[in-house]
Protein backbone atom coordinates (compact mmCIF):
# COMPACT_ATOMS: atom_id res chain seq x y z
CA UNK A 1 0.00 0.00 0.00
CA UNK A 2 1.23 3.89 -0.69
CA UNK A 3 2.41 5.79 2.31
CA UNK A 4 2.60 9.46 2.36
CA UNK A 5 6.48 8.87 2.65
CA UNK A 6 6.79 7.77 -0.72
CA UNK A 7 4.12 7.08 -2.90
CA UNK A 8 3.88 3.76 -4.37
CA UNK A 9 6.11 2.25 -1.78
CA UNK A 10 3.88 -1.25 0.41
CA UNK A 11 3.84 -1.78 3.71
CA UNK A 12 5.32 -5.15 4.35
CA UNK A 13 4.05 -5.03 7.88
CA UNK A 14 0.93 -6.04 6.32
CA UNK A 15 1.98 -8.87 4.49
CA UNK A 16 0.12 -11.39 6.55
CA UNK A 17 -2.92 -10.75 8.55
CA UNK A 18 -3.64 -13.12 11.37
CA UNK A 19 -6.35 -15.11 11.68
CA UNK A 20 -7.83 -12.39 14.62
CA UNK A 21 -7.14 -9.47 12.60
CA UNK A 22 -9.61 -11.05 9.73
CA UNK A 23 -12.77 -12.38 12.15
CA UNK A 24 -11.93 -8.66 13.45
CA UNK A 25 -12.31 -7.04 10.10
CA UNK A 26 -14.95 -9.44 9.07
CA UNK A 27 -17.82 -8.19 6.43
CA UNK A 28 -19.74 -5.38 7.67
CA UNK A 29 -19.93 -1.48 6.77
CA UNK A 30 -18.41 0.86 9.18
CA UNK A 31 -21.20 2.30 11.45
CA UNK A 32 -20.08 5.88 11.33
CA UNK A 33 -20.42 5.98 7.67
CA UNK A 34 -23.84 4.38 7.62
CA UNK A 35 -23.75 4.64 3.44
CA UNK A 36 -20.57 3.30 2.81
CA UNK A 37 -20.74 -0.05 1.41
CA UNK A 38 -18.91 -3.47 2.09
CA UNK A 39 -15.47 -4.27 1.11
CA UNK A 40 -12.56 -6.99 1.28
CA UNK A 41 -11.36 -6.94 4.40
CA UNK A 42 -7.64 -8.65 2.59
CA UNK A 43 -7.45 -7.21 -0.43
CA UNK A 44 -8.30 -3.90 -0.38
CA UNK A 45 -7.73 -2.41 -4.26
CA UNK A 46 -9.89 -3.84 -7.65
CA UNK A 47 -9.16 -2.42 -10.91
CA UNK A 48 -12.91 -2.75 -11.49
CA UNK A 49 -11.78 -2.43 -15.69
CA UNK A 50 -8.97 -2.65 -17.80
CA UNK A 51 -7.19 -4.53 -20.21
CA UNK A 52 -6.01 -7.51 -18.25
CA UNK A 53 -9.60 -7.49 -16.39
CA UNK A 54 -11.88 -7.55 -19.58
CA UNK A 55 -9.42 -9.62 -21.28
CA UNK A 56 -9.88 -12.69 -18.04
CA UNK A 57 -13.31 -11.86 -18.73
CA UNK A 58 -13.39 -12.59 -22.56
CA UNK A 59 -11.52 -15.92 -21.92
CA UNK A 60 -13.92 -16.87 -19.12
CA UNK A 61 -17.05 -16.25 -21.32
CA UNK A 62 -15.19 -18.49 -23.97
CA UNK A 63 -14.50 -21.24 -21.67
CA UNK A 64 -18.64 -21.07 -20.56
CA UNK A 65 -19.48 -21.00 -23.93
CA UNK A 66 -17.61 -24.22 -25.09
CA UNK A 67 -18.78 -25.92 -21.57
CA UNK A 68 -22.41 -24.91 -23.51
CA UNK A 69 -22.24 -28.23 -25.28
CA UNK A 70 -23.21 -29.73 -22.23
CA UNK A 71 -26.79 -28.06 -22.92
CA UNK A 72 -27.00 -29.55 -26.11
CA UNK A 73 -27.78 -33.14 -25.50
CA UNK A 74 -31.57 -33.50 -26.21
CA UNK A 75 -29.87 -33.31 -29.99
CA UNK A 76 -27.34 -36.09 -28.78
CA UNK A 77 -30.24 -37.69 -27.31
CA UNK A 78 -32.46 -37.93 -30.05
CA UNK A 79 -29.75 -39.18 -32.43
CA UNK A 80 -28.67 -41.96 -30.46
CA UNK A 81 -31.82 -43.37 -29.78
CA UNK A 82 -32.46 -43.40 -33.33
CA UNK A 83 -28.84 -44.56 -34.72
CA UNK A 84 -26.27 -46.83 -32.32
CA UNK A 85 -28.19 -46.49 -28.96
CA UNK A 86 -31.74 -47.53 -30.66
CA UNK A 87 -31.60 -50.62 -28.42
CA UNK A 88 -31.66 -48.41 -25.27
CA UNK A 89 -34.37 -46.24 -24.09
CA UNK A 90 -34.61 -42.51 -23.85
CA UNK A 91 -34.61 -43.13 -19.93
CA UNK A 92 -31.35 -44.83 -20.18
CA UNK A 93 -29.68 -42.46 -22.98
CA UNK A 94 -30.95 -39.46 -20.34
CA UNK A 95 -28.84 -40.91 -17.71
CA UNK A 96 -25.64 -40.07 -19.69
CA UNK A 97 -26.13 -35.87 -19.45
CA UNK A 98 -27.70 -36.21 -16.00
CA UNK A 99 -24.40 -37.68 -14.91
CA UNK A 100 -22.48 -34.86 -16.70
CA UNK A 101 -24.48 -32.28 -15.04
CA UNK A 102 -24.00 -33.77 -11.83
CA UNK A 103 -20.36 -34.81 -12.17
CA UNK A 104 -19.86 -31.06 -13.48
CA UNK A 105 -20.93 -29.62 -10.28
CA UNK A 106 -19.52 -32.11 -7.77
CA UNK A 107 -16.42 -31.06 -9.38
CA UNK A 108 -16.51 -28.07 -7.59
CA UNK A 109 -15.44 -29.13 -4.15
CA UNK A 110 -12.12 -29.69 -5.55
CA UNK A 111 -11.23 -27.46 -8.32
CA UNK A 112 -12.98 -25.08 -5.46
CA UNK A 113 -10.18 -25.65 -3.69
CA UNK A 114 -7.48 -25.89 -5.79
CA UNK A 115 -8.76 -22.23 -7.21
CA UNK A 116 -8.31 -20.66 -3.80
CA UNK A 117 -4.90 -22.26 -2.93
CA UNK A 118 -3.61 -20.22 -6.26
CA UNK A 119 -3.74 -23.34 -9.07
CA UNK A 120 -5.58 -21.61 -11.59
CA UNK A 121 -3.37 -21.98 -14.36
CA UNK A 122 -2.82 -25.17 -14.04
CA UNK A 123 -6.63 -26.71 -13.53
CA UNK A 124 -7.49 -24.61 -16.73
CA UNK A 125 -4.84 -26.57 -18.71
CA UNK A 126 -6.03 -29.66 -17.23
CA UNK A 127 -9.89 -28.90 -18.27
CA UNK A 128 -8.85 -28.14 -21.48
CA UNK A 129 -6.98 -31.14 -23.04
CA UNK A 130 -9.51 -33.26 -20.72
CA UNK A 131 -12.35 -31.19 -22.75
CA UNK A 132 -11.01 -31.59 -25.95
CA UNK A 133 -9.80 -35.05 -25.59
CA UNK A 134 -12.99 -36.84 -24.26
CA UNK A 135 -15.25 -34.88 -27.25
CA UNK A 136 -12.75 -36.30 -29.80
CA UNK A 137 -13.03 -39.75 -27.98
CA UNK A 138 -16.37 -39.31 -28.62
CA UNK A 139 -16.43 -39.67 -32.54
CA UNK A 140 -15.62 -43.19 -32.12
CA UNK A 141 -17.95 -44.59 -29.62
CA UNK A 142 -20.30 -47.29 -30.51
CA UNK A 143 -21.40 -48.90 -27.23
CA UNK A 144 -23.52 -46.92 -24.50
CA UNK A 145 -20.70 -47.46 -22.20
CA UNK A 146 -18.77 -45.80 -24.45
CA UNK A 147 -20.46 -42.58 -24.63
CA UNK A 148 -21.05 -42.81 -21.18
CA UNK A 149 -17.55 -42.83 -20.24
CA UNK A 150 -16.26 -40.19 -22.85
CA UNK A 151 -20.00 -37.70 -22.60
CA UNK A 152 -21.38 -38.12 -19.07
CA UNK A 153 -18.13 -38.87 -16.88
CA UNK A 154 -15.42 -37.61 -19.04
CA UNK A 155 -17.12 -34.21 -19.79
CA UNK A 156 -18.89 -33.73 -16.82
CA UNK A 157 -15.27 -33.47 -15.90
CA UNK A 158 -13.97 -31.27 -18.00
CA UNK A 159 -17.19 -29.03 -17.89
CA UNK A 160 -16.41 -29.03 -14.11
CA UNK A 161 -13.08 -28.38 -13.84
CA UNK A 162 -13.26 -25.59 -16.34
CA UNK A 163 -16.59 -23.73 -15.03
CA UNK A 164 -15.78 -22.80 -11.36
CA UNK A 165 -12.55 -21.67 -12.33
CA UNK A 166 -13.78 -19.79 -14.98
CA UNK A 167 -16.22 -17.51 -13.33
CA UNK A 168 -14.34 -17.06 -10.28
CA UNK A 169 -11.05 -15.94 -11.99
CA UNK A 170 -12.85 -12.31 -12.98
CA UNK A 171 -13.70 -11.39 -8.85
CA UNK A 172 -10.03 -11.07 -8.54
CA UNK A 173 -10.62 -8.04 -10.94
CA UNK A 174 -13.95 -6.71 -10.42
CA UNK A 175 -16.00 -5.75 -6.70
CA UNK A 176 -18.05 -2.46 -7.28
CA UNK A 177 -19.10 -4.51 -10.94
CA UNK A 178 -18.39 -8.06 -10.45
CA UNK A 179 -22.12 -9.08 -10.77
CA UNK A 180 -22.16 -7.73 -14.20
CA UNK A 181 -18.36 -9.06 -15.08
CA UNK A 182 -20.09 -12.70 -13.89
CA UNK A 183 -22.94 -11.97 -16.01
CA UNK A 184 -21.40 -11.62 -18.76
CA UNK A 185 -19.33 -14.62 -18.73
CA UNK A 186 -22.40 -16.18 -17.91
CA UNK A 187 -23.61 -15.29 -21.33
CA UNK A 188 -20.78 -17.12 -22.73
CA UNK A 189 -22.74 -20.61 -21.22
CA UNK A 190 -26.66 -19.46 -22.85
CA UNK A 191 -24.77 -18.86 -26.36
CA UNK A 192 -22.97 -22.23 -26.70
CA UNK A 193 -26.45 -23.60 -25.56
CA UNK A 194 -28.17 -21.83 -28.64
CA UNK A 195 -25.19 -22.73 -31.23
CA UNK A 196 -23.86 -25.84 -30.04
CA UNK A 197 -27.42 -27.68 -30.62
CA UNK A 198 -27.84 -25.88 -34.24
CA UNK A 199 -24.82 -26.62 -34.94
CA UNK A 200 -24.69 -30.30 -33.92
CA UNK A 201 -27.88 -30.78 -35.40
CA UNK A 202 -26.83 -29.79 -38.95
CA UNK A 203 -23.28 -31.94 -38.98
CA UNK A 204 -25.16 -34.74 -37.47
CA UNK A 205 -27.48 -34.03 -41.34
CA UNK A 206 -24.61 -33.17 -43.28
CA UNK A 207 -21.19 -34.87 -42.29
CA UNK A 208 -22.26 -37.29 -39.98
CA UNK A 209 -21.71 -38.34 -36.61
CA UNK A 210 -18.21 -38.68 -36.43
CA UNK A 211 -17.02 -35.92 -38.54
CA UNK A 212 -19.74 -33.92 -36.76
CA UNK A 213 -18.26 -34.26 -33.31
CA UNK A 214 -14.38 -33.34 -34.25
CA UNK A 215 -15.08 -30.39 -36.06
CA UNK A 216 -17.10 -29.19 -32.92
CA UNK A 217 -13.94 -30.66 -31.29
CA UNK A 218 -11.17 -28.44 -33.50
CA UNK A 219 -13.60 -25.08 -32.90
CA UNK A 220 -13.35 -25.58 -28.56
CA UNK A 221 -9.76 -26.41 -28.92
CA UNK A 222 -8.86 -23.15 -30.87
CA UNK A 223 -11.25 -21.39 -28.23
CA UNK A 224 -10.15 -22.90 -25.27
CA UNK A 225 -6.34 -21.82 -26.40
CA UNK A 226 -7.41 -18.38 -26.93
CA UNK A 227 -9.31 -18.68 -23.17
CA UNK A 228 -5.61 -19.82 -21.87
CA UNK A 229 -4.29 -17.09 -22.99
CA UNK A 230 -6.63 -14.59 -22.35
CA UNK A 231 -6.87 -15.45 -18.28
CA UNK A 232 -4.18 -14.56 -16.06
CA UNK A 233 -4.10 -14.78 -12.42
CA UNK A 234 -3.83 -11.16 -10.03
CA UNK A 235 -3.62 -12.80 -6.76
CA UNK A 236 -1.23 -15.63 -5.13
CA UNK A 237 -0.49 -18.15 -7.94
CA UNK A 238 1.72 -21.55 -7.63
CA UNK A 239 4.44 -21.56 -9.83
CA UNK A 240 5.32 -25.18 -10.49
CA UNK A 241 8.89 -25.05 -11.41
CA UNK A 242 9.82 -23.37 -7.53
CA UNK A 243 7.00 -24.93 -5.87
CA UNK A 244 6.42 -21.62 -4.27
CA UNK A 245 3.09 -19.21 -4.00
CA UNK A 246 4.00 -16.31 -5.63
CA UNK A 247 2.44 -12.81 -6.52
CA UNK A 248 2.21 -11.55 -10.45
CA UNK A 249 4.51 -8.29 -9.72
CA UNK A 250 1.76 -6.87 -12.56
CA UNK A 251 -1.00 -7.77 -10.36
CA UNK A 252 -0.68 -6.82 -6.77
CA UNK A 253 -1.77 -3.09 -6.46
CA UNK A 254 -4.39 -4.36 -3.31
CA UNK A 255 -2.05 -7.10 -2.15
CA UNK A 256 0.33 -6.08 0.81
CA UNK A 257 3.90 -8.18 -0.07
CA UNK A 258 7.19 -7.35 -0.33
CA UNK A 259 8.69 -4.29 -2.88
CA UNK A 260 10.02 -7.20 -5.12
CA UNK A 261 6.49 -8.44 -5.76
CA UNK A 262 7.73 -12.09 -5.89
CA UNK A 263 8.38 -12.50 -2.66
CA UNK A 264 6.74 -15.91 -0.73
CA UNK A 265 3.13 -15.29 0.00
CA UNK A 266 0.85 -17.66 2.42
CA UNK A 267 -2.47 -18.98 0.88
CA UNK A 268 -5.73 -17.38 3.09
CA UNK A 269 -6.63 -19.60 5.25
CA UNK A 270 -10.51 -20.55 5.52
CA UNK A 271 -12.02 -20.45 9.15
CA UNK A 272 -14.48 -23.37 8.65
CA UNK A 273 -16.24 -21.95 11.88
CA UNK A 274 -16.87 -19.02 10.08
CA UNK A 275 -17.41 -20.57 6.28
CA UNK A 276 -20.15 -22.44 7.54
CA UNK A 277 -22.62 -19.50 8.46
CA UNK A 278 -26.07 -19.40 8.61
CA UNK A 279 -26.58 -16.51 5.92
CA UNK A 280 -24.17 -19.69 3.61
CA UNK A 281 -26.20 -22.47 4.58
CA UNK A 282 -29.72 -21.33 3.90
CA UNK A 283 -28.76 -19.45 0.78
CA UNK A 284 -27.63 -22.82 -0.47
CA UNK A 285 -30.78 -24.46 0.81
CA UNK A 286 -33.03 -21.54 -1.26
CA UNK A 287 -30.36 -22.38 -4.41
CA UNK A 288 -30.82 -25.70 -3.98
CA UNK A 289 -34.83 -25.51 -4.31
CA UNK A 290 -34.39 -22.73 -7.01
CA UNK A 291 -32.45 -25.04 -9.04
CA UNK A 292 -35.00 -27.94 -8.28
CA UNK A 293 -37.37 -26.25 -10.25
CA UNK A 294 -35.69 -23.81 -12.62
CA UNK A 295 -35.03 -26.67 -14.98
CA UNK A 296 -38.74 -27.45 -16.26
CA UNK A 297 -39.01 -25.67 -19.49
CA UNK A 298 -35.78 -26.48 -20.52
CA UNK A 299 -36.37 -30.36 -20.27
CA UNK A 300 -39.73 -30.28 -21.43
CA UNK A 301 -41.22 -27.26 -22.99
CA UNK A 302 -40.76 -28.87 -26.48
CA UNK A 303 -42.09 -32.37 -25.30
CA UNK A 304 -45.29 -30.10 -24.17
CA UNK A 305 -45.51 -28.33 -27.56
CA UNK A 306 -45.38 -31.54 -29.38
CA UNK A 307 -47.83 -33.64 -26.97
CA UNK A 308 -50.35 -30.33 -25.83
CA UNK A 309 -50.76 -27.86 -28.86
CA UNK A 310 -50.28 -28.06 -32.79
CA UNK A 311 -46.37 -26.38 -32.83
CA UNK A 312 -44.88 -26.84 -36.18
CA UNK A 313 -42.59 -29.70 -36.79
CA UNK A 314 -40.30 -26.70 -38.17
CA UNK A 315 -40.03 -24.51 -34.75
CA UNK A 316 -40.29 -27.73 -32.22
CA UNK A 317 -36.70 -27.82 -32.54
CA UNK A 318 -35.79 -23.98 -32.27
CA UNK A 319 -38.03 -23.88 -28.76
CA UNK A 320 -34.79 -25.12 -26.56
CA UNK A 321 -32.66 -22.08 -28.51
CA UNK A 322 -34.97 -20.06 -28.49
CA UNK A 323 -35.12 -20.02 -24.45
CA UNK A 324 -30.94 -19.62 -24.25
CA UNK A 325 -31.08 -17.05 -26.59
CA UNK A 326 -33.48 -15.01 -23.86
CA UNK A 327 -30.99 -16.00 -21.51
CA UNK A 328 -28.28 -14.84 -23.43
CA UNK A 329 -29.85 -11.47 -23.41
CA UNK A 330 -30.80 -11.56 -19.75
CA UNK A 331 -27.82 -12.53 -18.11
CA UNK A 332 -25.76 -9.00 -18.49
CA UNK A 333 -28.97 -7.24 -17.87
CA UNK A 334 -30.11 -8.66 -14.71
CA UNK A 335 -26.08 -8.74 -13.81
CA UNK A 336 -26.14 -5.26 -14.41
CA UNK A 337 -28.96 -4.45 -12.30
CA UNK A 338 -28.08 -6.52 -9.35
CA UNK A 339 -24.42 -4.65 -8.66
CA UNK A 340 -27.08 -1.72 -8.64
CA UNK A 341 -29.71 -2.90 -6.51
CA UNK A 342 -28.10 -5.81 -4.93
CA UNK A 343 -27.62 -9.59 -5.68
CA UNK A 344 -30.45 -11.24 -3.68
CA UNK A 345 -33.18 -8.35 -4.36
CA UNK A 346 -32.26 -9.07 -7.92
CA UNK A 347 -32.35 -12.90 -7.93
CA UNK A 348 -35.74 -12.93 -5.47
CA UNK A 349 -37.66 -10.74 -8.23
CA UNK A 350 -36.75 -12.92 -11.04
CA UNK A 351 -37.62 -15.47 -9.56
CA UNK A 352 -41.11 -15.09 -8.58
CA UNK A 353 -41.51 -13.99 -11.93
CA UNK A 354 -40.52 -17.22 -13.07
CA UNK A 355 -43.00 -19.14 -11.48
CA UNK A 356 -45.37 -17.05 -12.72
CA UNK A 357 -43.95 -17.86 -16.45
CA UNK A 358 -43.61 -21.80 -15.68
CA UNK A 359 -47.20 -21.49 -15.29
CA UNK A 360 -47.87 -20.18 -18.54
CA UNK A 361 -46.37 -22.77 -20.16
CA UNK A 362 -49.98 -24.73 -19.93
CA UNK A 363 -50.89 -21.61 -22.79
CA UNK A 364 -48.42 -22.93 -25.06
CA UNK A 365 -50.19 -24.40 -27.42
CA UNK A 366 -49.47 -22.91 -30.51
CA UNK A 367 -46.56 -21.29 -32.02
CA UNK A 368 -46.47 -17.97 -31.25
CA UNK A 369 -47.34 -18.15 -27.83
CA UNK A 370 -44.77 -20.73 -27.38
CA UNK A 371 -42.15 -19.10 -28.74
CA UNK A 372 -42.74 -15.72 -26.54
CA UNK A 373 -42.79 -18.33 -23.54
CA UNK A 374 -39.80 -19.96 -24.76
CA UNK A 375 -38.04 -16.23 -24.82
CA UNK A 376 -39.49 -15.05 -21.89
CA UNK A 377 -38.77 -17.77 -19.32
CA UNK A 378 -34.98 -18.03 -20.57
CA UNK A 379 -34.89 -14.18 -20.31
CA UNK A 380 -36.10 -13.94 -16.74
CA UNK A 381 -34.86 -17.00 -15.24
CA UNK A 382 -31.16 -15.95 -16.05
CA UNK A 383 -31.61 -13.47 -13.08
CA UNK A 384 -31.07 -16.73 -11.10
CA UNK A 385 -28.57 -18.47 -13.54
CA UNK A 386 -26.39 -15.42 -13.93
CA UNK A 387 -25.98 -14.37 -10.66
CA UNK A 388 -25.63 -17.94 -8.69
CA UNK A 389 -21.89 -16.78 -8.74
CA UNK A 390 -22.22 -13.49 -7.28
CA UNK A 391 -24.33 -14.94 -4.52
CA UNK A 392 -21.68 -16.97 -3.60
CA UNK A 393 -19.36 -14.15 -3.77
CA UNK A 394 -21.39 -11.86 -1.66
CA UNK A 395 -21.60 -14.56 0.89
CA UNK A 396 -17.90 -14.29 1.02
CA UNK A 397 -15.91 -12.96 3.66
CA UNK A 398 -12.94 -12.42 1.09
CA UNK A 399 -12.34 -13.19 -2.39
CA UNK A 400 -9.61 -14.99 -1.71
CA UNK A 401 -12.73 -17.95 -0.11
CA UNK A 402 -14.51 -17.34 -3.17
CA UNK A 403 -13.50 -20.98 -4.65
CA UNK A 404 -14.53 -22.89 -1.67
CA UNK A 405 -17.76 -21.01 -1.32
CA UNK A 406 -19.08 -21.68 -5.08
CA UNK A 407 -17.36 -25.57 -4.50
CA UNK A 408 -19.65 -26.11 -1.96
CA UNK A 409 -22.10 -24.23 -2.98
CA UNK A 410 -22.53 -25.84 -6.61
CA UNK A 411 -22.14 -28.94 -4.97
CA UNK A 412 -25.35 -29.13 -3.06
CA UNK A 413 -26.76 -27.56 -6.47
CA UNK A 414 -25.89 -30.12 -8.85
CA UNK A 415 -27.96 -32.88 -6.46
CA UNK A 416 -30.99 -30.81 -7.15
CA UNK A 417 -29.75 -30.62 -10.96
CA UNK A 418 -30.02 -34.86 -11.25
CA UNK A 419 -32.85 -35.43 -8.98
CA UNK A 420 -34.93 -32.78 -10.73
CA UNK A 421 -36.15 -33.92 -14.29
CA UNK A 422 -36.82 -37.67 -12.86
CA UNK A 423 -38.96 -36.06 -10.16
CA UNK A 424 -40.77 -34.17 -12.99
CA UNK A 425 -40.58 -36.88 -15.22
CA UNK A 426 -42.57 -39.44 -12.51
CA UNK A 427 -45.24 -36.03 -11.70
CA UNK A 428 -45.95 -36.11 -15.47
CA UNK A 429 -46.95 -40.04 -16.37
CA UNK A 430 -45.43 -43.07 -17.79
CA UNK A 431 -47.17 -42.59 -21.11
CA UNK A 432 -47.78 -39.47 -23.49
CA UNK A 433 -51.61 -40.69 -22.98
CA UNK A 434 -51.50 -40.23 -19.00
CA UNK A 435 -49.36 -37.32 -19.46
CA UNK A 436 -50.10 -35.04 -16.47
CA UNK A 437 -48.55 -31.74 -17.27
CA UNK A 438 -50.37 -29.81 -14.04
CA UNK A 439 -48.54 -31.62 -11.65
CA UNK A 440 -44.85 -30.90 -12.77
CA UNK A 441 -45.55 -27.67 -13.17
CA UNK A 442 -47.12 -26.67 -9.54
CA UNK A 443 -44.21 -28.75 -8.13
CA UNK A 444 -41.35 -26.84 -10.27
CA UNK A 445 -43.02 -23.20 -9.21
CA UNK A 446 -43.93 -24.12 -5.79
CA UNK A 447 -40.23 -24.75 -5.41
CA UNK A 448 -38.87 -21.78 -7.11
CA UNK A 449 -41.00 -19.96 -3.94
CA UNK A 450 -39.97 -21.93 -1.29
CA UNK A 451 -36.09 -20.78 -2.81
CA UNK A 452 -36.97 -17.56 -2.90
CA UNK A 453 -38.38 -17.56 0.58
CA UNK A 454 -34.76 -18.92 1.77
CA UNK A 455 -33.13 -16.55 0.34
CA UNK A 456 -35.18 -13.90 1.32
CA UNK A 457 -34.17 -15.14 4.66
CA UNK A 458 -30.75 -15.51 4.05
CA UNK A 459 -30.69 -12.06 2.70
CA UNK A 460 -32.23 -10.43 6.25
CA UNK A 461 -29.11 -12.65 8.35
CA UNK A 462 -26.47 -10.46 5.95
CA UNK A 463 -28.70 -7.40 6.54
CA UNK A 464 -28.26 -7.47 10.62
CA UNK A 465 -24.43 -9.10 10.04
CA UNK A 466 -23.01 -6.33 8.03
CA UNK A 467 -25.13 -3.27 8.99
CA UNK A 468 -26.37 -2.58 5.71
CA UNK A 469 -28.11 0.85 5.42
CA UNK A 470 -27.91 1.86 2.03
CA UNK A 471 -31.27 1.19 0.42
CA UNK A 472 -32.88 1.54 -3.16
CA UNK A 473 -36.69 2.23 -3.28
CA UNK A 474 -36.99 1.31 0.20
CA UNK A 475 -35.61 -1.62 0.27
CA UNK A 476 -31.93 -2.60 1.44
CA UNK A 477 -29.28 -2.91 -1.24
CA UNK A 478 -28.07 -6.63 -0.78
Amino acid sequence: MATDAEPGARDDSKSHISEAEFVETSPQVNKDKPDQEWHDPIVHEFPDGGFRAWAAVLGASLCLFVGGVEYSFGVYLTYYSSHFLSDKTVSQISWIGSCAAFIHSCVGLITGKLYDDGWFKQIVIVGTVLHVLCFMLLSTCKEYWQVWLSQGLGMGLATGVLYQPALSIVSQYFERRRSFAMGIVMSGASIGGVLFPIMANNLFETVGFGWAIRIQAFIMLGLLIAANLLMTTRLPAHNLKTGVVQFDPRAVDGVECGPSGRAKAGIHKINYRHFFSAPFLVSTVGCFFIQLGTGLPYAYITSFATTEGHISADLQFYLLPLTFAGSAIGSPIFAWVADRVGVFNTVIATTIVSAGLEASILAASTDAVAVVVSVLYGFVASGYQALVGPIYSSLSDTVLEIGHRMGAGFFVIGVATLISSPIQGALLGDSIEEYTWWKPIVFSALSLLAGCLALAVARGMLIKRRNVTKKILGFANL
